[in-house]
């Protein structure tokens, strides 16, 4: 899957040549069977450098320092590295690494891997408008059934993801689903909030009123086995007197099916 470009086979349409016997010697469809293509992706890049000077070393030496100077920078390049990822996946693009307003379009259509859903049918995503709280479950419902395709499927959405305010929009259309402890102590609000079979999240680099329905079988974050979070040599800096290092990862997000993938948005 990951080499010069990341390809994921689609398994798009049913075998043309399917079909119910008129007879038993109907003659049956000699038509190449053609049900197989592929998304294709290019790989993205993201690189967090770590430096640090001699002197840093010096007025931070073992017998005297307060915390590990090189472990606390490495920490802080690894959470950034992670924050980076969660801020531009909900973009369009950025330097190539493809964020959720690609895949997921509120138009339903889009390109993705090469492949157009103004051209293609098959490949466009699932949405659904809404105005406030009195009709963002409908919305929710619509979405959800509509990427599922059917009662017990293995594609039913599994995460659901959105802006801190809109989860509260939602939370707040099922307060008739709380409970009183008893008569001196009321349980209010939810540690965790889900949709059937998603579980709705939020962050807080994702645009407001915007809620993405997504599912792991056929939206993945692909990243190389060789190169993600890794840690580069330390070198010298020519003609300075410090250090650095580089956090590296190969990687891209990819759907090898639109159509189980949907967003709610106002």
């Amino acid at each position: 899957m990951f080499g010069a470009t990341i390809q994921f086979p689609l398994d798009y349409q049913r075998n043309q040549g399917g079909d119910f016997l008129a007879t038993d010697l109907t003659a049956t469809s000699l038509t190449k069977t053609e049900v197989l293509t592929a998304a294709d992706y290019a790989v993205a890049e993201l690189s967090v450098p770590v430096v640090w000077s001699k002197k840093d070393e010096a007025t931070n030496t073992s017998e005297t320092q307060k915390i590990d100077l090189v472990a606390a920078k490495l920490s802080n390049a690894i959470d950034t590295h992670d924050d980076l990822i969660e801020d531009k996946i909900f973009e369009t693009s950025t330097n190539g690494f493809l964020g959720l307003l690609t895949h997921v379009p509120t138009s339903g259509q889009g390109s993705s891997g090469g492949i157009s859903g103004v051209d293609h049918t098959y490949w466009r995503n699932q949405f659904s408008a809404y105005v406030d709280d009195t009709d963002i479950e409908s919305a929710f419902t619509t979405i959800w059934n509509n990427c599922s395709k059917g009662s017990g499927s293995k594609s039913s959405p599994t995460l659901m993801t959105g802006a801190a305010a809109t989860q509260a929009l939602f939370e707040g259309t099922q307060q008739a689903q709380q409970r009183y402890m008893d008569s001196q102590e009321l349980k209010a609000g939810f540690k965790t909030i889900a949709f059937k079979t998603a579980r709705f999240v939020f962050s807080q680099y994702q645009a407001a009123d915007t809620v993405y329905f997504l599912n792991s079988k056929n939206f993945k974050l692909v990243v190389s086995k060789e190169y993600f979070r890794d840690r580069g040599d330390t070198q010298e800096i020519p003609n300075a007197n410090g250090f650095v290092t580089k956090i590296y990862s190969a990687l891209q997000t990819c759907t090898n099916n639109k159509s189980r993938l949907g967003v709610a948005y106002v």
